[in-house]
C-alpha cells in the first residue's frame, strides 16, 4: 500500500459567515474512501456470521488488538511523526470507534446484516450535522439535499420493522451516532497529521478502550477453522486498510461529504448480504439504496463542477 509523507500544516479558511470552510476534496481521496466503504460493507456479513459464536465486544477488542500493534510497528519503521494531532486525534477517534464497533457488533446479534448496514449509514449522516457546531463546517444546500435524500433511503429500511425499533436496531443506531462523531474528530485532526501514524494510534486506542470488557471474554472459539478466515478479513481489510484509507481521504474531504460517502456502506452490504450472506432483502432495501446512490451522485457531481 502506498503511504505518503507527512501532510503539511494547514488551516481551514474561514468564510464571510464565520463558518470554517473545509478543503474542496480530491478525486483520489474520494476513490480511497469509496474503496474503504466497499471493504466495510463486506464486514457486516462477516461480523453477523461471527457473533453467533464469539462475544461481540471480544471480537472488536481482538481485531484491533492485532491491528494496532501492526500499524504502530509499520509507522515506527517508516519513521512517521507522532505529533500532538496524531495522539489527540487518534485517541479521541479510537474511543468513539470502540463504542461504535461494540454497539454495532452487539446489534448484529438481534438484526440482519442489511438492516445494520442501513442504520449505520443513516447514523454516519449525523457527521454533517455535528460538524456545523463543532467545526464550523456549515453544509451547503446541495449537501443538505443529499443528506435528506440519503435519510429517506435509511427510513425506507427502518419501515421494514415498523416505527418501533427492536433491541438490535436501537443498539445499531447508538453505535452509528458514535461513528458520526468519529468522522468529525478525524475531519478536525487528519489534515495536519500523518495518516499512517494517526491510523496506528486510533486502532491502538480503540483496542485499549475495548480491553476491559473484551479481553476477559476471549476464548478459544476465535481460532477455530470456521472463524480464522473471517477474523483475518476483519483485521486486514476492516481494521487496517479501510481505516487508513479513511484517514487519508479526510485530509481534504469535509465531515459532511465523508459521512455521505460512508452512506454507501449499506449499498455494498446489501449486495454482499444477498449474494454471499444468503439474505433476501425486500424491495424497500433497494429503493433505499437507490436514494443513497442519488444523494452521493448529486453531491459529488456538484463538487466536481465546483473544482473545475
Amino acid at each position: 500500500m502506498n503511504t505518503r509523507g507527512r501532510a503539511p500544516e494547514r488551516t481551514a479558511p474561514v468564510s464571510s459567515s464565520g463558518a470554517g470552510s473545509p478543503p474542496p476534496g480530491k478525486t483520489a481521496d474520494v476513490l480511497e474512501l469509496l474503496l474503504a466503504t466497499l471493504l466495510w460493507g463486506a464486514t457486516f456479513v462477516v461480523i453477523r456470521d461471527s457473533v453467533s459464536s464469539v462475544d461481540p465486544v471480544a471480537l472488536v477488542f481482538a481485531r484491533f488488538a492485532v491491528a494496532g500493534p501492526l500499524l504502530l510497528l509499520v509507522a515506527a519503521l517508516a519513521r512517521r511523526p507522532f505529533t500532538r494531532a496524531v495522539w489527540l486525534g487518534g485517541g479521541l477517534s479510537g474511543a468513539a470507534g470502540a463504542l461504535g464497533f461494540a454497539l454495532q457488533a452487539m446489534g448484529l446479534r438481534h438484526t440482519s446484516a442489511g438492516t445494520s448496514a442501513f442504520l449505520t449509514a443513516l447514523g454516519s449522516l449525523f457527521a454533517g450535522v455535528f460538524a456545523w457546531p463543532l467545526l464550523g463546517q456549515r453544509p451547503s444546500v446541495t449537501l443538505a439535499v443529499g443528506i435528506a435524500l440519503a435519510s429517506v433511503g435509511g427510513a425506507l429500511l427502518a419501515g421494514v420493522h415498523g416505527l418501533a425499533f427492536g433491541l438490535g436496531e436501537r443498539l445499531t443506531t447508538a453505535g452509528a451516532v458514535a461513528f458520526g462523531l468519529q468522522v468529525v474528530i478525524l475531519a478536525r485532526f487528519a489534515p495536519t497529521a500523518d495518516p499512517l501514524a494517526l491510523a496506528a494510534v486510533q486502532a491502538s486506542a480503540l483496542a485499549l478502550v475495548a480491553a476491559p470488557l473484551g479481553a476477559p471474554r476471549l476464548d478459544a472459539t476465535l481460532v477455530t477453522p470456521s472463524l480464522i478466515a473471517r477474523f483475518a478479513y476483519l483485521v486486514i481489510a476492516g481494521s487496517i486498510v479501510a481505516p487508513l484509507l479513511q484517514v487519508r481521504a479526510q485530509r481534504t474531504l469535509s465531515a459532511g461529504r465523508t459521512g455521505l460517502l460512508l452512506g454507501l456502506e449499506p449499498v455494498f452490504a446489501a449486495g454482499f448480504a444477498s449474494t454471499l450472506g444468503g439474505e433476501h432483502p425486500p424491495p424497500s432495501w433497494w429503493w433505499g439504496a437507490g436514494f443513497i446512490l442519488c444523494a452521493v451522485c448529486l453531491v459529488e457531481w456538484r463538487a466536481a463542477r465546483a473544482s473545475r
